[in-house]
């Protein structure tokens, strides 16, 4: 597949012509004629064409375009959106399964130990570079089993069909659960969310099952776009925290440019300008995933945690622990392949202290501070990045709650708590872009604000709030406030 081309085929079925929807005779009339005309041209021509079941003209010329053409045209892009499946309200339900490892006839990971050398003599791009040094980190430090990452045999198909010739997957969320039961709801949580990606965006989405179940109604058919992939867990291999499985999916799922989600999330339109944005910011020249900044400043220094319990706050244990480059971020990370290296560095700190040089700060951090011995994916993130002089940071994509979205849906703050204004970082506020939903653990909440949003696709609607003013893009944002530490 050519990243730099989009195929976009739409199928504008505004008259529900499928899924044994009672219609009118005259419509039916129409989607029949329609389709029948669509079905003689195809006979007639080698040319495919695209079937218009409205009976009314195309708001657009139907063919390739040009990525960024594409990605421009936001008309386009919501009514790409508009079309698709329904909203359904995911059930509880998770069938036991037997991961690839466990099988007789064995399975192949995409990735194992010891690297291939021939195969690192083969890598001519530089996206393979980076994963070789990953790869041979893990493999170094005795962490072979958290390298191999299996793609399910129901969505090998779906797999091939997303990758390049060089085996990667150019653009695409990567997510990660662990249901422990057949009525998990953490199922419920992720099934919302991968809905919302297949509704709102044109990326696919991997999720890579670390645990013994996986939903029950996932299908390839019910989700085209998705790939699941199957891992060992960081709790099972090396006890750690089961979130540190966030960081090796990031790693190994040969994923060029992704954005992680957690399974508490959900998304909503525009989010995939982010990928071209991450391109752009993470590069050779700054190797490092970015975080969105966090509602909190988790900065003692500031006035915003005088209203916190003491422990919401950071605290360096050690006098050497590095100065902060930027306020704390949320760990929902975007990255490229850039950042291989330096993920898989960082993180074997952590996953294999007995056989890694880490800093001195971090084992102090480790055994002398909350933690029993165990740090959080989002305390390495922000210390490493700190300790890396690194100084991007997205605004808030990830808005607290699902019930700020009331806010974006009226375009009003009024009787509204926008958090996260803090003397030292951001004094007038941080920016919100209204991109994903976080803290999503309620499925008859998320459901009911995804239906508010799931046909509603009204262009004049803003996503970036800041300061009082709603903004329609990034560049509107930093023109209004350069000193701004948040990009967008």
């Amino acid at each position: 597949m050519d990243s730099r081309m989009l195929a976009a085929v739409v199928l504008l079925a505004f008259l529900p012509c499928h899924r044994g929807h009672d219609l009118a005779q005259e419509a039916q009339a129409t989607c029949s004629t329609s389709l029948l005309q669509g079905l003689q041209g195809l006979k007639r021509s080698s040319m495919s064409v695209t079937l218009n079941l409205t009976g009314e003209s195309f708001p657009f010329h139907v063919g390739l375009s040009h990525q960024h053409v594409a990605t421009a045209d936001m008309r386009l892009l919501q009514l790409m959106a508009h079309a698709g499946n329904p909203l359904e309200f995911p059930k509880p339900e998770a069938k036991s399964i037997t991961r690839p490892w466990e099988l007789a006839s064995g399975a192949t990971p995409l990735l194992k130990c010891p690297p291939d050398a021939s195969k690192r003599e083969m890598a001519k791009n530089e996206a393979d570079k980076n994963l070789d040094m990953a790869l041979a980190t893990y493999c170094s430090v005795h962490l072979p089993s958290l390298v191999e990452f299996y793609v399910d045999a129901d969505y090998q198909q779906t797999y091939k069909s997303l990758t390049d010739t060089d085996g990667w997957i150019d653009n695409a969320f990567v997510a990660y659960m662990g249901l422990t039961s057949s009525d998990d709801p953490i199922g419920q949580e992720m099934d919302l969310l991968v809905q919302s990606v297949h509704h709102f965006s044109s990326k696919p989405v991997v999720v890579t099952n670390f645990g013994g179940f996986v939903p029950s109604s996932w299908t390839p058919q019910r989700f085209p776009r998705l790939v699941l992939m199957h891992a060992r867990s960081v709790v099972t291999e090396v006890s750690q925290s089961f979130n540190f499985n966030k960081l090796t999916s990031m790693l190994f799922t040969k994923v060029k440019t992704g954005i992680a989600l957690d399974a508490d999330q959900w998304v909503n339109h525009g989010l995939d300008y982010l990928f071209e944005r991450a391109a752009e910011e993470t590069t050779a020249n700054y190797p490092y995933p970015i975080l969105p900044v966090h509602w909190m400043s988790r900065d003692p220094d500031s006035d915003d945690m005088s209203g916190y319990p003491d422990f919401y706050a950071f605290h360096w244990v050690s006098p050497q622990g590095p100065r902060r480059t930027m306020r704390w971020g949320h760990a929902h990370p975007t990255w490229t392949h850039y950042a291989l290296p330096w993920l898989a560095k960082w993180t074997s700190f952590v996953l294999a202290p007995r056989w890694t040089d880490a800093p001195s700060w971090l084992h102090m951090q480790r055994s002398l501070g909350n933690y029993d011995g165990r740090i959080e994916d989002e305390d390495l993130l922000n210390m490493a990045l700190w300790a890396s002089n690194a100084t991007k940071q997205w605004c808030k994509f990830d808005t607290p709650g699902p019930s700020d979205f009331k806010v974006y849906l009226r375009q009003s703050v009024e009787g509204a708590l926008m958090i996260g204004k803090d003397k030292l970082w951001y004094p007038k506020g941080i920016a919100y872009i209204f991109f994903t939903a976080h803290d999503a653990k309620k499925p008859s909440e998320s459901y009911d604000y995804l239906t508010s949003l799931w046909s509603n696709t009204d262009d004049r609607r803003k996503a970036i709030y800041y300061n009082g003013r709603w903004f329609a893009t990034g560049a509107d944002l930093a023109s209004y406030d350069p000193d701004l530490r948040c990009m967008a």
